[in-house]
């Protein structure tokens, strides 16, 4: 879905409901770490918590195959220099099932905020500059 979804309002219900289910969970791990959730970035089934100054971190849970309702649990940290980003990333659930994670999910999210809270400036990769 590379400019967000585009189908009917029982598909957006149907591709939703995974993490509509674990927005209890999240809602939880964000308000214990004193952050916000956001969610549906650019009108795609996802959930987010940001967070950090200077190098912005990020976890992400968001829908991987609408068919099979998978999920990506995912990790960013990045940092934009004299006109160049550059970040480090890392999939920490990476096209499961909601029952094949949801149990785990409060203590995976414990574990990917600790992750990405250890990197560093100095641990971070050259990605893009404007215009690529």
């Amino acid at each position: 879905m590379p400019n967000g979804f585009q189908g009917s309002d029982i598909e957006w219900r149907r591709i939703e409901a995974p993490l509509l289910q674990l927005d209890p969970a999240l809602q939880k791990f964000a308000d214990s770490h004193n952050l916000s959730l956001s969610k549906n970035y650019h009108n795609e089934p996802e959930r987010s918590v940001r967070w950090g100054n200077g190098v912005q971190r990020l976890i992400q849970l968001s829908l991987e195959d609408s068919d099979r309702l998978t999920l990506n649990l995912w990790l960013c940290a990045f940092q934009d220099r004299g006109g160049a980003r550059y970040w480090r990333r890392q999939h920490l659930v990476k096209a499961k099932g909601l029952i094949e994670f949801a149990e785990r999910l409060p203590s995976l999210l414990e574990e990917a905020y600790a992750i990405v809270n250890s990197w560093t400036a100095d641990s971070l990769e050259f990605a893009t500059s404007p215009g690529l």
